[in-house]
């Protein structure tokens, strides 16, 4: 019967996923300055920190690349 006793298997609610492009604040973020009004050394830096970040990344999950299977004639 479904809402009576305890259930064990239940499964836990996913939680809802932030959204990082549709928000309604101006900004993205309360208080977070717009991308052009950060100071260039502050812009440059965030710049080579994600840089850094995608290219760790992408080393670390790239698919080791296929064998060539030799095909003597």
């Amino acid at each position: 019967m479904p809402g009576s006793g305890y259930q064990h298997n239940r499964q836990p609610r996913p939680q809802p996923q932030m959204d990082l492009f549709g928000s309604d604040l101006p900004n993205g973020a309360v208080g977070a300055p717009a991308w052009p009004e950060l100071p260039a050394e502050a812009r440059a830096a965030l710049t080579s920190l994600m840089t850094q970040l995608i290219l760790d990344h992408a080393a670390t999950t790239a698919t080791p690349r296929a064998k060539e299977v030799g095909h003597d004639l």
